[in-house]
């Protein structure tokens, strides 16, 4: 195999790459709505509204300005965006109304007072009309129930009297409505005499923990306008089984003038122990006592950390090591108890006074299993520490024990549903006869997805050991190697263990590109080079749901490429009203067989930073990128003096070679050839994925395409387009801000038949239309101990 020292590129597109969304064509009426149907529902809605409006002409009297909330069930036919702009048409009388989204086909409403509804009455009555118009038809036919919201109440056991509550309250998007809400929660809590204490989730999350409360206290908080969510408040349990081993570990040292990365690690605290304190930093932060500390779990995360690669022999990251820095956010959890709530205002303060530390490990979290709909408020809070001090938390996928009683695995936990960050699964390094899983499959403990709306999380998978039972129904195990707190050599297994190894990979790329640190660049290239192992032979939606992405490369094979292949990187904004259309797109047109038919493999990945919003549920995910990547036949003239055509440029015969469609179903089922495991061909349709990521080969086209998408001589293309949610377009047209989205695109195109030099050829083309383009920049220290190496 030839020397893989050729560093991946940049590229940028062109001016004239740049293109205006067009306008659609004529909006047709769908079977499910009709002026007959929205004039039966409006009368019925209409009776609901003057309901609410009595209650809320009482509420003034009793000085309550607290907003009533509607919870409108709809259609399950009429989910699409299109209409829910509709139903927003009804209710957003003078300003944003739709405040939040339950599940996947419930919206919220806020109703501020009576003259707001008499304008929401005043909507639903056009339902009436002679000739009632498209929007108000639709929106009103596509609403199937309205009822006053209650509160959901989701506590599983009997009120104790030590019992602490997490209260959600409503953000009705109205700082001056909000602090109301809060002024009159925090006096209700007072005047009953319960302790109450708000917490630092996120700016749009408003939670409170509430302790010590009595049955009657809950019943009166029940009652309460404005609660929107009632439940016990998490708290955390930490187990580690470890074998130990007096095997003696070479103590390995920093070299001298290496400047090492930092990584922050968020956990029980690191263990002073030789082989690990000549990389401790110097600084730490922690908020115990010595005395509620026990450093057992983290010491294992940091060795791992350090030595991963050493003590299992494979050169699994291909990392140097770094400084530790130790953030000791969990107590000794058999002295003290810890709630979701601390443990997330600690892991804020501890990052947000450190944030020059880009790289965070985070193996800890819940025993709860995610929503299939609704996002964790953990996840949301990890997620809008990473937006705001731009850093990147690789968090652990969280473990389940059901295979000790032979059940299917639990999905992951909660947390590890954070979008922004990277969440990691575990891979079986080896098998013992008792083990359930064979070597390089999913571990029997690691969790599987999908997270909340078929997000697909754990992102990636790496070694965290094997387990099993044996024949008495014991518990075995085949773990991998770090250090226990004593010192000696430690065999444990857990994702928490597989995500340190994520960690220094994340860590390592970001110490040797010398680029601006840039979380979406570190995310795409590890899941670039993520595959799944050649033994893993597994349907896709099989190796989606368990092991993400895959398992990516070490740190070296991930920025550079062999002769054969190159890999190109786009980073840019998409905003709304345009996109991306690069018609010159510089695929090798010596990559074309005996035949005339162009050959080879292509990888895309798209990772997305996109625009998240805590109150819309399954909808968080408020963003949307498209890629279409493909040939057509020629360039063509367009008349942009037309209707709603702005581009005067267009392409004849686009087939985009990233569409299911076009390959064989015979070849997606075989799982003995070469390809099978690096195959990742998925349908996104309208799915806001925040990493998307497609590995295709030519040779899996089913005849009939190959002679349409392939046949020499053909023009290769690349389009990017972006979509958004109806909520998040109506609070920017509010806000008269313009939606935008940062994105990372990694293209790698390779010559299977390995008959020239592609690098080469595609830098030549980069050249020929005019892009600008340049290597990745390796930081001049790092590049003379690759070479000396």
């Amino acid at each position: 195999m030839a020397e893989k020292n050729l560093p991946v590129k940049f590229f940028q597109k062109r001016q004239k790459d740049e293109m205006d969304t067009e306008g659609g064509g004529e909006r047709k009426m769908p079977t499910w709505a009709s002026p007959a149907i929205a004039s039966q529902k409006s009368a019925y809605i209409r009776e609901v509204l003057q309901d609410v409006s009595v209650k809320l002409t009482n509420k003034v009297k009793q000085n309550n300005y607290i907003p009533s909330v509607l919870k409108l069930k709809v259609n399950e036919d009429a989910l699409a965006k299109s209409y829910r702009k509709e139903i927003g048409n009804l209710f957003n009388t003078t300003e944003l109304n739709i405040i939040g989204v339950n599940g996947v086909d419930e919206v919220l409403v806020k109703v501020d007072d009576v003259q707001d509804l008499q304008g929401m009455i005043r909507n639903f009555e056009k339902a009436n009309n002679a000739f009632p118009s498209f929007s108000t038809v639709v929106g009103i036919s596509a609403i199937s129930d309205v009822e006053e919201f209650k509160p959901e109440i989701a506590i599983e056991s009997d009120i104790e009297e030590d019992h602490v509550l997490k209260i959600k309250l409503f953000n009705y998007g109205n700082i001056e409505l909000d602090g109301i809400l809060a002024r009159m929660f925090e006096q209700f809590c007072k005047s009953r005499k319960l302790s109450f204490k708000r917490t630092v989730y996120s700016g749009d999350l408003n939670i409170y923990r509430v302790d010590a409360v009595t049955t009657d206290a809950l019943d009166f908080l029940k009652d309460f306008d404005g609660i929107q969510l009632i439940t016990e408040m998490p708290s955390y349990e930490l187990t580690l089984d470890e074998v130990i081993e007096d095997t003696p570990v070479e103590i390995k040292t920093p070299k001298a003038g290496v400047d090492y990365p930092i990584i922050g690690v968020l956990d029980t605290g690191i263990a002073n122990i030789p082989h690990l304190s000549p990389w401790l930093h110097q600084d730490n932060i922690t908020y115990y006592t010595d005395e509620d500390t026990n450093k057992k779990h983290d010491t294992g995360v940091a060795g791992i950390l350090i030595y991963g690669d050493i003590l299992e022999g494979v050169n699994y990251t291909g990392f140097e090591g770094c400084k530790l820095f130790e953030a000791v956010v969990m107590p000794d959890l058999t002295r003290q108890k810890i709630y979701e709530s601390e443990l997330i205002e600690q892991i804020r303060d501890a990052i947000s006074r450190h944030d020059h530390i880009k790289i965070w490990n985070l193996s800890l979290g819940t025993d709860q299993e995610v929503d299939l709909n609704e996002f964790s408020d953990f996840a949301k809070a990890l997620d809008e520490i990473q937006e705001q001090h731009d850093v990147l938390i690789c968090k652990s996928a969280g473990n389940c024990d059901n295979f000790k009683i032979n059940a299917p695995k639990r999905r992951i936990t909660k947390s590890a549903d954070t979008v922004r960050g990277l969440v990691v699964g575990s891979l079986t390094h080896d098998q013992s006869p008792t083990d359930h899983a064979r070597k390089h499959h999913p571990s029997p403990f690691s969790r599987t997805g999908p997270g909340p709306a078929h997000l697909i999380k754990p992102d990636i998978v790496h070694m965290g050991g094997n387990a099993g039972t044996d024949a008495r129904n014991n518990v075995t195990i085949s773990p991998v190697k770090s250090f226990s707190s004593d010192g000696r050599l430690a065999k444990i297994i857990g994702t928490s263990f597989s995500t340190p190894r994520i960690s220094a990979i994340a860590a390592g790329l970001n110490s040797m590109l010398n680029e601006r640190f840039n979380p979406t660049l570190i995310k795409a290239l590890i899941i670039h080079s993520a595959k799944y192992p050649p033994e893993m032979k597994m349907a896709i939606s099989d190796k989606i749901n368990t092991v993400g992405f895959g398992m990516p490369s070490n740190i070296s094979d991930i920025l550079f490429n062999e002769p054969n292949e190159i890999t190109l990187i786009l980073q840019d904004t998409l905003e709304k009203g345009n996109f991306i259309d690069i018609l010159d797109f510089p695929f090798p047109q010596s990559m074309v067989d005996e035949d005339g038919y162009f050959y080879g493999e292509i990888t895309v990945t798209l990772v997305t930073a996109p625009i998240l919003e805590v109150s819309q549920g399954a909808e968080y995910c408020q963003s949307n990128i498209d890629v279409m990547l493909g040939t057509y036949d020629e360039k063509t003239e367009r008349d942009t003096s037309k209707p709603q055509i702005k581009n005067p440029i267009g392409a004849d015969g686009r087939q985009n070679i990233l569409s299911s469609s076009v390959y064989s179903k015979r070849a997606g089922k075989n799982m003995d050839v070469p390809f099978a495991a690096e195959r990742i061909l998925i349908s996104y349709g309208d799915k806001y994925q925040p990493v998307k990521k497609w590995c295709v080969n030519f040779q899996e086209f089913t005849e009939s395409n190959k002679e349409k998408f392939l046949k020499a001589p053909k023009n290769w293309y690349l389009k990017i387009k972006g979509l958004y949610r109806d909520f998040s377009e109506s609070k920017a047209e509010i806000n008269k801000v313009t939606l935008a989205q940062d994105f990372c695109l990694i293209i790698t195109i390779k010559d299977t038949k390995r008959r020239g030099n592609i690098y080469n050829e595609v830098t030549q083309l980069l050249d020929n239309f005019s892009f600008i383009h340049s290597n990745v920049k390796i930081k001049e220290e790092v590049r003379l101990r690759l070479n000396n190496g």
